[in-house]
């Protein structure tokens, strides 16, 4: 590798680690298992116990397409599809308008955003009714180029240029690549090491380096 990829490279990663630190802030400041804002299981968007999540009903082959588009290659076909079901499973148990966590010695009561899956939803189906229309085929069966083309006409009037926190993603292919991005998995790639952000490692390994992560298996001749 030149001096000068070197260089980019070093350089696109540490954009990507300031965009991902700045929506993985809060949990990873929180300490261990902390929650991202509005994440199941959590009481920030979180549903009692014993209730139901909601099916948001999104298009999944559609949805499948999106990731494949907005998350990157290095995951892998199962990483991205992993990365897909984690988001769909965190907006199936979002609490819509639930109370959010705050810090000791805040008065203020603050609340999450309604709903985002409807608005979410009909975005896919706009997606895959625009590729039928004007390619003339489904989203999902479009090549890549066409799909990322599509994709980023859609995220041309997002406003911002970093990524936000997932909830208030203004576009589905934006909130699937903000909950990855915020996701242990995420860091471990930028870093290429098993961090484990926002979770615990026992204590007697805290003095010791992350392990790296395993290189993907050379293909067989």
């Amino acid at each position: 590798m030149t001096e000068s990829a070197q260089s980019r490279e070093q350089l696109d990663r540490r954009t990507f680690l300031r965009t991902a630190g700045t929506i993985a802030a809060g949990a990873a400041v929180a300490g261990c298992d902390a929650p991202r804002e509005g994440s199941p299981g959590t009481a920030s968007g979180a549903r009692p116990a014993g209730d139901r999540s909601r099916d948001p009903a999104f298009d999944g082959p559609t949805l499948a397409a999106v990731g494949e588009v907005v998350l990157p290659g290095e995951l892998g076909d199962a990483g991205r599809a992993k990365a897909v079901d984690d988001f769909v499973a965190w907006v199936a148990g979002y609490e819509p308008v639930a109370e959010e966590m705050h810090g000791y010695g805040y008065a203020e009561i603050r609340y999450l955003p309604p709903d985002p899956a409807p608005g979410w939803r009909a975005q896919l189906e706009g997606l895959d009714l625009l590729a039928q229309r004007s390619r003339g085929a489904r989203f999902a069966a479009l090549p890549m180029a066409e799909r990322r083309v599509l994709v980023e006409s859609a995220l041309a009037s997002t406003e911002g240029d970093l990524v936000p926190s997932p909830i208030v993603a203004g576009h589905v292919a934006l909130a699937l690549l903000a909950h990855w991005a915020s996701s242990p998995a995420a860091w471990d790639l930028a870093y290429g090491a098993r961090i484990g952000a926002a979770t615990c490692r026992p204590l007697g390994d805290s003095p010791r380096r992350p392990l790296p992560l395993a290189s993907p298996a050379a293909p067989r001749a």
